[in-house]
């Protein structure tokens, strides 16, 4: 095409916000915007999180454009009557989100907007997953291409039950469904999420699923680890439930008692659930691990910096998952200790891009062997196969979903008063 397409995107969370959600689009925006396209972002109202109201890290790009719930779930106040709708609410609302109201706003927003420009191209990024249903609401209004974003799955993953029940997760792929039956292009996250999305969605065209990591931004570098003292591991972030370091912090044990003039610290710009902590008390180690306040970026990337090692965690039931802290990582240009499930994505990742290691997390003697060759061997090489995960390049990847699906008209008809119904999509 000779003239670019618009780009209206729909996130839910979007710069400034300080959740991780925000972060994905908040540079390919930046990275669309610099390619010449006209970028329009439709996205929540700020508000107060527990990890602040802004991260003034994260670059604001094209013209933003925000909209709130009409309501917020679960409804606030006390009184059984409240309480009671709460508790409908989340039964209903499983499969689609707290945040399905939302959609709703966003559709009227994103079709005001529309009205004054060209056509072009929606991208909707989920989670949440009101945001997909935004965005196909929203395609099939103006009739203009859908891209799918996936940061997570939806239904296309086999969730345990105490995440999602089997009934959750069957009404939510019948919605999903649909989503997909009408999107031009899906993206997604990993190869290993295209792989279960694949399965889920036999019918999908393959060669409209696409994969495009998140990224980072090449920094110039900062003060290195000091050459004497304790050798630091730094994790950013909350340990949640499920995920445990005893095992990590067995190994540090091990390998200290080995390297006495250069012992092993482990810090976490996060809380320790109480559980843990008692779990890491018990086990006698608690001399090896502070867990710290949550800080600024700036503040916290230059500890990443100054750190010898940096540790991603990867729960069981997450094993699609990369976490984004990873690619924090990345641009800090420390090694990477990653624990994780046998067989999770985050295992190819580090072998493929030469960032660090992966060991399963109760594997003290792989962890223990990981640590010697991190800390005290030769020094990775683990820049020279990074740079692929820069914004830019990753925003020329996403260039060829766009370029694939630019011209190809939405499908549907125009709703009427369908909208009106709970799930209509």
């Amino acid at each position: 095409m000779s003239v670019k397409p618009t780009l209206l995107i729909v996130a839910y969370h979007f710069a400034p916000s300080p959740l991780v959600g925000a972060k994905r689009f908040s540079f390919l925006a930046r990275e669309f915007t610099r390619m010449g396209f006209a970028v329009h972002v439709v996205t929540n109202d700020m508000t107060e999180t527990l990890h602040g109201r802004e991260d003034t890290s994260l670059p604001i790009s094209g013209t933003v454009h925000r909209c709130a719930a009409p309501f917020e779930v679960p409804l606030r106040g006390t009184g059984f009557a409240r309480r009671f709708a709460n508790l409908i609410l989340r039964r209903v609302l499983a499969p689609v989100g707290f945040d399905y109201f939302w959609a709703r706003a966003a559709t009227r927003k994103a079709l005001e907007v529309a009205g004054n420009l060209p056509p072009g191209i929606v991208i909707a990024t989920s989670p949440p997953h009101a945001a997909l249903i935004a965005g196909a609401r929203i395609a099939r209004r103006l009739r203009w291409p859908l891209i799918l974003d996936y940061r997570d799955p939806w239904s296309a993953y086999a969730w345990p039950q105490w995440h999602r029940s089997w009934f959750t997760q069957w009404v939510g792929a019948l919605i999903e469904a649909r989503l997909v039956r009408r999107s031009a292009a899906r993206v997604l996250n990993t190869p290993d999420m295209r792989g279960w999305f694949e399965e889920s969605f036999p019918d999908a065209a393959p060669d409209r699923n696409f994969v495009v990591p998140n990224g980072f931004d090449a920094m110039l570098a900062g003060d290195g680890p000091p050459a004497t003292g304790p050798m630091e591991i730094v994790h950013a972030g909350e340990i949640y439930g499920g995920r445990s370091l005893v095992s990590l912090l067995l190994a540090v044990e091990r390998v200290s008692a080995r390297h006495p003039a250069r012992p092993i610290h482990v810090t976490t710009y996060g809380p320790l659930p109480d559980a843990e902590r008692q779990r890491i008390r018990d086990a006698g180690l608690e001399r090896f691990i502070d867990d710290k306040p949550r800080i600024p970026f700036a503040a916290l990337f230059a500890e990443l910096q100054r750190a010898h090692v940096l540790l991603a965690v990867v729960s069981s039931h997450m094993t699609y998952s990369t976490p984004y802290k990873v690619y924090d990582y990345m641009a800090a240009g420390r090694p990477i200790l990653g624990l994780a499930p046998s067989g999770a994505a985050l295992f190819e990742l580090l072998a493929d891009s030469g960032a660090g290691e992966c060991a399963a997390p109760q594997d003290v003697g792989a962890i223990e062997l990981a640590l010697e060759r991190l800390l005290y061997g030769a020094a990775p090489a683990a820049q020279a196969r990074v740079e692929r995960f820069h914004w830019s390049n990753l925003a020329q990847q996403y260039r060829t979903a766009i370029d694939t699906v630019a011209g190809t008209q939405a499908a549907g008809e125009k709703p009427a008063t369908a909208e009106r119904q709970l799930f209509d999509l």
